[in-house]
Protein backbone atom coordinates (compact mmCIF):
# COMPACT_ATOMS: atom_id res chain seq x y z
CA UNK A 1 0.00 0.00 0.00
CA UNK A 2 1.01 3.48 -0.80
CA UNK A 3 2.03 5.34 2.87
CA UNK A 4 -0.39 8.46 2.61
CA UNK A 5 1.62 11.63 3.46
CA UNK A 6 0.53 14.86 5.01
CA UNK A 7 0.53 16.19 1.08
CA UNK A 8 -1.70 13.51 1.24
CA UNK A 9 -3.81 14.76 3.72
CA UNK A 10 -4.22 18.63 2.29
CA UNK A 11 -5.24 17.83 -0.48
CA UNK A 12 -7.74 15.72 0.40
CA UNK A 13 -9.24 18.20 2.45
CA UNK A 14 -8.42 21.15 0.41
CA UNK A 15 -6.01 23.11 2.56
CA UNK A 16 -2.35 23.79 2.42
CA UNK A 17 0.32 20.84 4.59
CA UNK A 18 1.06 24.52 6.77
CA UNK A 19 -2.56 23.79 8.26
CA UNK A 20 -2.32 20.00 8.55
CA UNK A 21 0.51 20.24 10.39
CA UNK A 22 -0.79 23.29 12.84
CA UNK A 23 -3.70 20.59 13.00
CA UNK A 24 -1.51 18.02 14.12
CA UNK A 25 0.70 19.89 16.37
CA UNK A 26 -2.85 20.93 18.24
CA UNK A 27 -2.06 24.45 17.61
CA UNK A 28 -5.21 25.15 15.45
CA UNK A 29 -7.47 27.42 17.76
CA UNK A 30 -7.82 29.95 15.36
CA UNK A 31 -9.25 27.78 12.55
CA UNK A 32 -12.79 27.53 11.67
CA UNK A 33 -14.69 24.24 12.77
CA UNK A 34 -15.70 23.96 8.74
CA UNK A 35 -11.24 23.80 8.10
CA UNK A 36 -10.88 21.41 11.26
CA UNK A 37 -13.31 18.81 10.43
CA UNK A 38 -12.57 18.94 6.97
CA UNK A 39 -8.81 17.98 8.11
CA UNK A 40 -9.94 15.50 10.54
CA UNK A 41 -11.93 13.29 8.13
CA UNK A 42 -9.16 13.49 5.41
CA UNK A 43 -6.83 11.85 8.15
CA UNK A 44 -9.28 9.10 9.21
CA UNK A 45 -11.31 7.99 5.63
CA UNK A 46 -6.92 8.43 4.25
CA UNK A 47 -6.01 5.94 7.66
CA UNK A 48 -3.05 8.85 7.88
CA UNK A 49 -0.67 8.09 10.90
CA UNK A 50 1.97 11.02 11.57
CA UNK A 51 5.40 10.05 11.86
CA UNK A 52 5.94 11.27 15.65
CA UNK A 53 9.71 10.13 15.27
CA UNK A 54 10.42 12.53 12.64
CA UNK A 55 8.43 15.62 14.11
CA UNK A 56 10.12 14.46 17.60
CA UNK A 57 13.47 14.33 16.11
CA UNK A 58 12.75 18.39 15.11
CA UNK A 59 11.61 19.12 18.30
CA UNK A 60 14.29 17.62 20.31
CA UNK A 61 11.68 16.09 21.97
CA UNK A 62 9.92 12.20 22.48
CA UNK A 63 6.88 13.78 23.88
CA UNK A 64 7.57 10.59 27.05
CA UNK A 65 8.21 10.82 30.67
CA UNK A 66 9.58 8.14 32.28
CA UNK A 67 8.47 6.94 35.90
CA UNK A 68 9.98 4.48 37.97
CA UNK A 69 8.26 3.32 41.37
CA UNK A 70 9.42 1.29 44.20
CA UNK A 71 7.06 -1.16 44.55
CA UNK A 72 3.88 -1.37 42.16
CA UNK A 73 2.10 -3.12 44.42
CA UNK A 74 1.74 -0.23 47.06
CA UNK A 75 -1.41 1.63 46.95
CA UNK A 76 0.28 4.66 47.12
CA UNK A 77 2.30 3.84 43.86
CA UNK A 78 -0.76 2.78 42.04
CA UNK A 79 -2.88 6.00 42.76
CA UNK A 80 0.31 7.94 42.25
CA UNK A 81 1.11 6.56 38.61
CA UNK A 82 -2.81 6.42 37.89
CA UNK A 83 -2.86 10.99 38.67
CA UNK A 84 0.27 11.04 36.25
CA UNK A 85 -0.70 9.29 33.45
CA UNK A 86 -3.78 11.23 33.59
CA UNK A 87 -1.84 14.15 33.16
CA UNK A 88 0.15 13.00 30.27
CA UNK A 89 -2.69 11.86 28.52
CA UNK A 90 -4.19 15.43 28.92
CA UNK A 91 -0.69 17.17 27.33
CA UNK A 92 -0.32 13.99 24.75
CA UNK A 93 2.60 12.81 26.47
CA UNK A 94 2.76 8.54 26.96
CA UNK A 95 4.64 7.57 29.93
CA UNK A 96 6.59 4.42 30.91
CA UNK A 97 5.92 2.77 34.04
CA UNK A 98 8.66 1.07 36.00
CA UNK A 99 8.81 -1.03 38.78
CA UNK A 100 12.23 -1.64 40.74
CA UNK A 101 10.33 -4.14 43.56
CA UNK A 102 13.01 -1.58 45.44
CA UNK A 103 16.14 -3.12 44.32
CA UNK A 104 18.57 -0.54 43.52
CA UNK A 105 20.45 -3.19 40.40
CA UNK A 106 16.35 -3.30 39.32
CA UNK A 107 16.31 0.63 39.12
CA UNK A 108 19.29 1.29 37.66
CA UNK A 109 19.11 -0.50 34.33
CA UNK A 110 15.79 1.19 34.39
CA UNK A 111 17.08 4.49 34.19
CA UNK A 112 19.52 3.80 31.96
CA UNK A 113 17.28 2.31 29.78
CA UNK A 114 14.58 5.30 30.03
CA UNK A 115 17.67 7.43 28.66
CA UNK A 116 18.38 5.93 25.75
CA UNK A 117 15.05 6.00 24.85
CA UNK A 118 15.68 9.88 25.35
CA UNK A 119 12.28 10.36 27.66
CA UNK A 120 11.97 14.19 27.89
CA UNK A 121 12.08 13.87 32.32
CA UNK A 122 12.27 11.60 35.19
CA UNK A 123 9.77 10.36 38.09
CA UNK A 124 11.39 8.35 40.42
CA UNK A 125 10.49 7.07 43.98
CA UNK A 126 14.46 6.55 44.45
CA UNK A 127 16.20 3.54 46.30
CA UNK A 128 19.47 3.44 47.65
CA UNK A 129 22.47 2.88 45.87
CA UNK A 130 21.67 4.90 42.82
CA UNK A 131 23.40 7.84 44.36
CA UNK A 132 26.20 8.72 41.94
CA UNK A 133 23.40 8.13 38.79
CA UNK A 134 21.04 10.83 40.10
CA UNK A 135 24.24 13.16 41.11
CA UNK A 136 25.15 13.14 37.56
CA UNK A 137 21.63 13.77 36.45
CA UNK A 138 21.47 16.75 38.54
CA UNK A 139 24.68 17.82 37.56
CA UNK A 140 23.35 17.65 33.93
CA UNK A 141 19.99 19.55 34.84
CA UNK A 142 18.44 16.39 33.31
CA UNK A 143 14.60 17.01 34.35
CA UNK A 144 13.93 14.67 37.25
CA UNK A 145 11.86 14.63 40.46
CA UNK A 146 11.59 12.44 43.23
CA UNK A 147 8.55 11.26 44.65
CA UNK A 148 7.72 9.75 48.57
CA UNK A 149 11.62 9.63 49.05
CA UNK A 150 14.26 12.41 48.64
CA UNK A 151 18.11 11.49 48.35
CA UNK A 152 20.85 14.09 51.07
CA UNK A 153 22.80 16.28 49.74
CA UNK A 154 21.61 16.10 45.94
CA UNK A 155 19.81 18.50 44.31
CA UNK A 156 16.81 16.91 42.90
CA UNK A 157 13.26 18.17 43.94
CA UNK A 158 11.37 15.58 46.31
CA UNK A 159 7.43 15.63 47.04
CA UNK A 160 6.47 13.56 49.58
CA UNK A 161 4.34 13.13 53.05
CA UNK A 162 4.87 14.70 56.24
CA UNK A 163 5.75 12.08 57.62
CA UNK A 164 6.15 13.10 61.60
CA UNK A 165 2.44 14.81 61.13
CA UNK A 166 0.85 11.35 59.92
CA UNK A 167 2.33 9.83 62.40
CA UNK A 168 1.51 12.58 65.41
CA UNK A 169 -2.45 12.95 63.63
CA UNK A 170 -2.06 8.67 64.11
CA UNK A 171 -0.86 8.60 67.81
CA UNK A 172 -3.37 11.71 68.73
CA UNK A 173 -6.04 9.72 67.50
CA UNK A 174 -4.90 6.65 69.29
CA UNK A 175 -4.82 8.12 72.43
CA UNK A 176 -7.88 9.83 72.54
CA UNK A 177 -8.98 5.85 72.75
CA UNK A 178 -7.15 5.31 76.10
CA UNK A 179 -5.30 3.19 75.09
CA UNK A 180 -2.13 1.46 77.15
CA UNK A 181 0.51 0.56 74.62
CA UNK A 182 1.81 1.85 71.43
CA UNK A 183 2.57 -0.63 68.66
CA UNK A 184 3.95 0.39 65.22
CA UNK A 185 4.07 -2.31 62.54
CA UNK A 186 6.06 -1.54 59.36
CA UNK A 187 8.88 -2.44 57.23
CA UNK A 188 12.34 -2.29 58.61
CA UNK A 189 14.57 0.96 57.99
CA UNK A 190 17.62 -0.96 56.37
CA UNK A 191 17.44 0.74 53.26
CA UNK A 192 17.25 4.17 54.69
CA UNK A 193 14.28 5.06 52.82
CA UNK A 194 12.85 7.95 53.61
CA UNK A 195 9.40 7.31 54.86
CA UNK A 196 10.81 4.09 56.71
CA UNK A 197 13.01 5.84 58.86
CA UNK A 198 10.85 9.29 59.09
CA UNK A 199 7.73 6.95 60.16
CA UNK A 200 10.04 5.02 62.70
CA UNK A 201 11.52 7.94 64.15
CA UNK A 202 8.61 10.09 64.80
CA UNK A 203 6.59 7.15 66.27
CA UNK A 204 9.80 6.56 68.87
CA UNK A 205 9.99 10.15 69.21
CA UNK A 206 6.10 11.16 69.63
CA UNK A 207 5.38 7.71 71.65
CA UNK A 208 8.08 8.41 74.06
CA UNK A 209 7.00 11.55 74.79
CA UNK A 210 3.72 10.96 75.63
CA UNK A 211 5.08 8.27 77.76
CA UNK A 212 2.93 5.68 77.34
CA UNK A 213 5.12 2.18 76.58
CA UNK A 214 5.56 1.31 72.88
CA UNK A 215 7.14 -1.22 70.97
CA UNK A 216 8.14 -1.27 67.05
CA UNK A 217 7.97 -4.39 64.97
CA UNK A 218 10.21 -3.87 61.59
CA UNK A 219 11.21 -6.55 59.21
CA UNK A 220 10.29 -7.00 55.14
CA UNK A 221 7.56 -7.14 53.99
CA UNK A 222 7.54 -11.05 53.49
CA UNK A 223 8.50 -11.57 57.40
CA UNK A 224 6.71 -9.08 58.71
CA UNK A 225 4.05 -11.48 60.00
CA UNK A 226 6.49 -13.78 61.54
CA UNK A 227 7.98 -11.14 63.85
CA UNK A 228 4.54 -9.98 64.54
CA UNK A 229 3.91 -13.79 65.93
CA UNK A 230 7.05 -13.29 67.89
CA UNK A 231 6.73 -10.17 69.57
CA UNK A 232 3.20 -8.77 69.21
CA UNK A 233 1.59 -9.14 72.79
CA UNK A 234 -2.38 -8.72 73.13
CA UNK A 235 -2.21 -6.33 76.23
CA UNK A 236 -5.49 -5.36 77.93
CA UNK A 237 -5.60 -2.54 75.26
CA UNK A 238 -3.33 -1.45 72.23
CA UNK A 239 -3.08 1.51 69.75
CA UNK A 240 -1.19 0.02 66.62
CA UNK A 241 0.25 2.55 64.09
CA UNK A 242 0.35 0.39 60.60
CA UNK A 243 3.03 2.05 58.79
CA UNK A 244 1.63 1.18 55.22
CA UNK A 245 -0.24 -1.09 53.30
CA UNK A 246 1.61 -3.96 53.40
CA UNK A 247 1.68 -3.85 57.42
CA UNK A 248 -1.90 -3.64 57.38
CA UNK A 249 -2.53 -6.65 56.05
CA UNK A 250 0.18 -8.99 57.74
CA UNK A 251 -1.61 -7.15 60.82
CA UNK A 252 -5.01 -8.41 59.61
CA UNK A 253 -3.80 -11.86 58.37
CA UNK A 254 -2.40 -11.70 62.15
CA UNK A 255 -5.61 -10.54 64.24
CA UNK A 256 -7.68 -13.62 61.98
CA UNK A 257 -5.18 -16.19 62.61
CA UNK A 258 -5.28 -15.21 66.35
CA UNK A 259 -8.40 -13.66 66.68
CA UNK A 260 -7.98 -10.83 67.92
CA UNK A 261 -10.68 -8.04 69.07
CA UNK A 262 -9.94 -4.90 66.89
CA UNK A 263 -13.25 -3.05 68.51
CA UNK A 264 -12.55 -2.68 72.13
CA UNK A 265 -9.01 -4.01 72.80
CA UNK A 266 -6.62 -3.34 69.70
CA UNK A 267 -7.09 0.24 68.05
CA UNK A 268 -5.51 0.67 64.60
CA UNK A 269 -4.01 3.68 62.67
CA UNK A 270 -3.16 2.66 59.06
CA UNK A 271 -1.40 4.97 56.68
CA UNK A 272 -2.12 5.50 53.53
CA UNK A 273 -5.85 4.83 52.94
CA UNK A 274 -6.70 1.60 50.82
CA UNK A 275 -10.09 1.11 49.64
CA UNK A 276 -10.52 -1.97 52.31
CA UNK A 277 -10.35 0.52 54.92
CA UNK A 278 -13.97 1.41 54.43
CA UNK A 279 -15.46 -1.90 53.84
CA UNK A 280 -13.69 -4.23 56.42
CA UNK A 281 -15.46 -4.79 59.88
CA UNK A 282 -14.85 -3.28 61.87
CA UNK A 283 -13.60 -0.06 59.54
CA UNK A 284 -10.40 0.69 60.13
CA UNK A 285 -9.04 4.44 60.61
CA UNK A 286 -6.20 5.56 57.74
CA UNK A 287 -3.62 8.47 57.14
CA UNK A 288 -4.64 9.81 53.48
CA UNK A 289 -1.75 10.69 51.33
CA UNK A 290 -2.06 13.65 49.18
CA UNK A 291 -1.66 11.68 46.08
CA UNK A 292 -3.20 13.67 43.85
CA UNK A 293 -1.52 16.80 44.86
CA UNK A 294 1.47 15.55 45.63
CA UNK A 295 1.59 13.75 41.83
CA UNK A 296 0.62 17.24 40.66
CA UNK A 297 3.10 19.18 41.83
CA UNK A 298 5.69 17.00 40.95
CA UNK A 299 4.65 16.40 37.09
CA UNK A 300 4.59 20.30 37.02
CA UNK A 301 8.06 20.51 38.08
CA UNK A 302 9.37 17.64 35.94
CA UNK A 303 7.49 19.45 32.80
CA UNK A 304 8.46 22.51 33.70
CA UNK A 305 12.37 21.70 33.76
CA UNK A 306 11.72 19.65 30.80
CA UNK A 307 10.15 22.97 28.84
CA UNK A 308 12.46 25.01 30.36
CA UNK A 309 10.15 27.33 32.23
CA UNK A 310 10.30 26.65 35.66
CA UNK A 311 12.54 26.17 38.78
CA UNK A 312 12.09 24.90 42.01
CA UNK A 313 13.14 27.39 44.93
CA UNK A 314 13.06 24.61 47.37
CA UNK A 315 14.10 20.73 47.22
CA UNK A 316 11.79 19.10 49.78
CA UNK A 317 8.24 19.52 49.50
CA UNK A 318 6.35 17.37 52.25
CA UNK A 319 2.59 17.34 52.17
CA UNK A 320 -0.29 17.02 55.38
CA UNK A 321 -2.02 13.70 55.32
CA UNK A 322 -5.35 13.49 56.44
CA UNK A 323 -6.98 11.36 59.38
CA UNK A 324 -10.02 9.35 57.66
CA UNK A 325 -12.29 8.61 61.21
CA UNK A 326 -13.72 5.54 60.81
Amino acid sequence: MKKVTIKDVAREAGVSTSTVSQYLNGRYHYMGEETKERVSGAIESLGYRPNYMARNLKSASTKTIGIIVSNILHHFAVGMTRKIEDYCDRDGYNLIICNADDDPKKERKYIDGLLEKQVDGLIIMPTRGNDDMYEKLAAQQFPIVFIDRYVENIDIPAFKLDNYQAVSLALDYLKGRTVENFYYVGASDDMALTPRIERLEAFRSIAGDIGVSHYAITDTNEALYGRMEAEFKEEPSNGIVLANDFALMAFLKYANVHGLDLERKNHLVAIDDLPLAGVYRPKITTIAQPIEKIAEEAYRTVMGRAENEISTEHRIHSYKGKLMER
